[in-house]
This record gives C-alpha cells, structure tokens and sequence, in this order.
C-alpha cells in the first residue's frame, strides 16, 4: 500500500512538471482567424460586435490612422492586450526554484516591438505593485495552473487600444484575464479584456499558435524617421462626429448605419433577427448633407471662443 502511494505521489509530481513546461519555446501566430484585422482591416468606423461605450465610440472616430507616422509614435510598443493578438513570433520560458523546483515566473518576448512581459507564480511571492506605481506596457501579470491551464490576470497596464486599426481606447483601469492551453503543437490563448470606462462587458479574442521546434528571433531595432512628410508639430485627427467617410462606406455595402456603431448587443446572434426590422439606410447625399451642417456649427461654437 505504501508503495503504491509513492507511486501516485512521484506520478502527480511528474504530471505537474510537465503542465509547467509544456508551453516553453517559440512560436508562430496563425493569422486565419485575424485577416479581416491584419490584412485590409475593417472598414473605418465599424464598430460591430464589439461590446464598446458610447464614449469608446466618440474617441475612435476621431482617431486617424496617420498617427502612427508620427515619430512620438512610431517605436511605441504594443500594450499586453495586443501584443498577444499581433502578428509576430513568440518566445516562452520559465524560471525556476533551484530548491523546491517549483516555477516562480514565466516570460514571454514578442519580436515586434520587442515585448517582454513577465507572468509571475504563486512559489515567486511576488509582492504586487501598490495603486500609486507607475502603469506599463505589459502591466502586472500573475499566473496560476487549473489542471493543464495556465490561468493569467493582469492590471497595471497604461492607457491603450482595443483595436489598433479602429482607434478605440482602454484606459489605465483595464484588466485581462487569459485562458493559455495547448493542443499538441498548437497553443490557444483566450484573452478577455474589461475596462469600466469603454467596454460595457468583456471582450474575448482568442489567438492560435503554431510550435517552432528549431525557433529562433532576431533583434527588432525600431528607428524613427520621417516616412510621410508633414508640418512639424502635426497631430492627424478628424473633428468629433464627421464621419461621412464611414457612411459612404456602410451605404455603399448595405450595412445598416445602426448595426456599424457597435456595443454589447451586437455581439450575439439575435442581432441578426434584429437587423431585419431596421429600415433602409437614408440616402447618402442625406447624410452628407447633415454632417456638413454638423460640420458648420461646430465650426460657429469654436470661432465664439
């Protein structure tokens, strides 16, 4: 009976070992489940299925996608709730006690914008960053194994974006929550994402990624220089709601206006039925027109000031 109780304990020893490692190494994001977002993109200003506020929606259709030539902004990295989701290769490993074995931290380094982020483990006693510490990039992860899932929260994370091609915020108060498991050579990372100031409920992403057995990664040098002349001091933006480029898009396409501004509702299937009771989409000379009005009057309210 003893033996056999030795041999249980040397077998639940081996099993949690093996769930520590079993996502070390490099690997390659599979991008079939992201084209709409990493090749053309989406069409400027939909916001459909994303559970976003109407302040979230405000921001983002101000934002200009010529920021990023901006050289205050062309070697920004990307923020923990993208760098998961982008398009470039990862490197896993982790670190451990020399005594106890046990797992204190695992980290990861994304080749695009050379993204290190630190996960750290319950054996680590990593006391946590007070309220008053600075917000980063990667923010502040902590990590736990359910089984053969590593369960992963972070906070502590600076002002972002939700989308990068879309402009939609996150604000310094963003959490993440990530499910990370693997499937034989594949790895699943399910993120959601809550912010209480522009998400009304969480956004989950999940992202798919393929094993390296020979992996490797070059250094990412990011140098700023002018790639699209502009006036010194340049910001781009759009005035606050001038969106007739976003309507002449959705008239175009049939997208009912109403369905393109996004939120909570629009994530699940009943949306569907609901589309169906939206009238037509006003013609777009319409629409034109009342924006160049909008466009006339705010113009009147700023030279008053």
């Amino acid at each position: 009976m003893k033996t056999i109780g030795i041999s249980i304990a040397a077998f639940l020893i081996a099993h949690a070992a093996s769930a520590q490692s079993m996502i070390n190494g490099y690997w390659n994001p599979l991008g079939h489940q992201d084209s709409y977002h990493y090749l053309a993109g989406p069409d400027p200003g939909d916001f459909s299925g994303l559970p976003i506020t109407d302040a979230a929606r405000k921001i983002a259709q101000q934002y200009d996608a010529d920021e990023f030539e901006m050289p205050e902004l062309m070697c920004r990295p990307f923020p923990a709730t993208y760098g998961p989701r982008s398009i470039s290769t990862m490197r896993v490993w982790d670190t451990t006690d020399s005594q106890t074995q046990d797992q204190t931290k695992i980290e990861t380094w994304i080749s695009f914008a050379a993204q290190h982020r630190t996960i750290w483990m319950p054996a680590s006693n990593h006391p946590s960053p007070s309220a008053s510490e600075p917000h980063t990039w990667q923010g502040y992860s902590t990590g736990k194994w359910v089984g053969n899932v590593l369960w992963v929260h972070t906070d502590h994370l600076k002002p972002a974006y939700l989308q990068r091609s879309q402009g939609l915020p996150l604000s310094d108060r963003t959490t993440m929550d990530e499910r990370i498991f693997r499937y034989g050579d594949i790895m699943v990372d399910i993120m959601m994402i809550s912010d209480p100031a522009y998400l009304s409920r969480p956004f989950i992403y999940s992202k798919l990624w393929a094993y390296i057995p020979q992996g490797n990664m070059d250094p990412y040098p990011c140098s700023v220089h002018n790639q699209v002349p502009a006036p010194e001091g340049y910001v781009p933006m759009r005035l606050p709601f001038y969106t007739t480029n976003y309507n002449d898009q959705f008239v175009a396409k049939g997208i009912p206006l109403e369905a393109a501004k996004g939120g909570e509702q629009t994530m699940f299937p009943e949306y569907q039925d609901y589309l169906k009771t939206l009238p037509p989409n006003p013609p777009f000379e319409q629409l034109k027109a009342e924006q160049q009005k909008q466009l006339e009057e705010q113009t009147a309210i700023s030279r008053q000031k």
